[in-house]
């Protein structure tokens, strides 16, 4: 494993310098990242997960893509639902989808994985019923191009359903939140991977993020109609957007 790139925290925050940084955390953390979500959020990530697929509606015959599918937890919820139709985990880290393939559950053979830049998919115009993203977005060093690419494949009438961590409108709240993010990351990061900025990345990348409102103007902006659902205390939000059927 190379060291870790200096600026790790700082580089999180300069949209251009962004993607190296978040190749290093996730390309470390790929084989643990799942037990690491268990660790973190005491197994409330499964649930807030389950619960967006439960609002997607998912039909048997759905198309749906799962950008920044990292280990497929969400991509196989969405799989065993659409079982007549075809599901696609993208993303731009191979070692995280080699994780996603190794722990392919029995008859999955209608989903696949795909290594792609989520900000230039290699998918054709309004070609999915649903487009999934889950704790990804603040990631994407450019998340207004990612929403327009999203956009172009979804069918009229397609969904794009985001599920991240929120920005409390109480300041207070939302620093003395990260700063716990802070310190358990930078202990859980030591005892998983050896080095502690590996889930330091969660709480740096929330501060950077402008956050769900924020998410559902740039929705509006390409094109979607939205619905924004706060919830945990306004610490996880579920943004959705429905492409017109007619523009």
């Amino acid at each position: 494993m190379t060291p870790p790139p200096s600026g790790l925290l700082e580089a999180l925050r300069q949209d251009t310098h962004k993607q190296p940084y978040v190749d290093w955390v996730f390309s470390r953390v790929a084989e643990r990242y799942d037990l690491g979500n268990d660790l973190m959020s005491a197994g409330w990530h499964s649930r807030w997960k389950d619960r967006l697929v439960a609002f997607a509606r998912i039909q048997p015959s759905h198309r749906v893509l799962d950008i920044a599918a990292g280990t497929g937890d969400v991509t196989y919820r969405l799989g065993a639902l659409a079982h007549h139709g075809e599901v696609i985990g993208s993303d731009i880290n191979p070692d995280m989808l080699a994780v996603a393939e190794h722990k392919r559950p029995g008859g999955m053979s209608h989903v696949r994985f795909s290594i792609d830049d989520a900000a230039s998919l290699p998918f054709e115009d309004n070609s999915f019923d649903r487009v999934t993203c889950v704790y990804a977005g603040r990631g994407f060093p450019d998340f207004p191009a990612v929403l327009s690419e999203v956009f172009r494949v979804l069918k009229p009438g397609g969904e794009y359903w985001n599920l991240d961590f929120a920005r409390p409108p109480n300041r207070l709240f939302d620093r003395a939140y990260r700063g716990y993010m802070m310190a358990s990351g930078a202990a859980l990061g030591t005892l998983l991977h050896g080095h502690p900025k590996t889930y330091m990345y969660i709480p740096a990348s929330m501060a950077a993020y402008p956050g769900q409102r924020w998410l559902d103007r740039q929705m509006q902006a390409v094109g979607f109609e939205t619905w924004l659902v706060e919830t945990f205390g306004c610490l996880m939000a579920y943004n959705l957007g429905v492409k017109p059927r007619h523009r």
